[in-house]
């Protein structure tokens, strides 16, 4: 986990967001990058001409985006963390400028970094991030999404539950998420009577833990 991703907007889960990914490159010396996220620009008409007004939404995108780094920015430097292009062998940050609008680049971008961090979804965007967001990470980056929780976490990956259904979706998640389990304290294999697919069982998988 050496690279991490993280769309960045202005929403009540960002500072959330923004700690996992502190906590998460703390434990792995990782790279920190951040991006503006913000929706797909739109040709907007007046009622009343048939002129666009394009020039007032890139203006308001650029806005967005300047906030939005200010925001990563400050954070990262509030926690004493180095911003650096090259690779260094200690957590460090910097910023992606001028990323293209809407959430299909999270999903294209993200392909390059072992993790997306994003926020629990809400119904719509503005309080909370996008579901349009999330489906963009899961289904097309290839890489996998921690979800930040509501409230921004003290500790990350000491105590994990894999909640096992023996399935071949969740064997693919495990596998990416081996550098994590690597460094927990407790693992613990659950699965649940009628809840599973045909597969290996709890047992198995915890014996295939144990030897990595």
């Amino acid at each position: 986990m050496k690279t991490i991703l993280v769309p960045t907007e202005q929403h009540e889960l960002m500072a959330s967001m923004l700690q996992t990914a502190v906590l998460l490159g703390r434990r792995f010396d990782s790279y920190i990058e951040g991006f503006a996220l913000f929706p797909a620009m739109v040709e907007i008409y007046a009622l009343d001409s048939e002129i666009s007004l394009p020039i007032e939404v890139k203006e308001h995108d650029a806005e967005m985006a300047k906030q939005a780094r200010s925001l990563f920015e400050q954070f990262m430097q509030g926690q004493g963390i180095a911003r650096s292009k090259s690779p260094v062998p200690t957590i460090s940050f910097d910023w992606f400028e001028d990323a293209p609008d809407g959430d299909a680049f999270v999903g294209s971008y993200g392909r390059v970094f072992d993790i997306i961090v994003a926020g629990r979804p809400g119904a719509g965007r503005g309080s909370r991030p996008s579901m349009a967001t999330i489906e963009a990470a899961l289904f097309e980056a290839g890489r996998p999404v921690l979800i930040a929780p509501p409230s921004a976490p003290q500790r990350l990956g000491e105590n994990i539950l894999i909640a096992w259904n023996c399935s071949t979706e969740q064997a693919t998640s495990i596998a990416l998420a081996l550098p994590v389990l690597q460094k927990a304290n407790r693992v613990t294999v659950l699965t649940v009577q009628g809840g599973t697919v045909p597969g290996p069982t709890g047992e198995q998988l915890a014996r295939h833990l144990e030897r990595n």
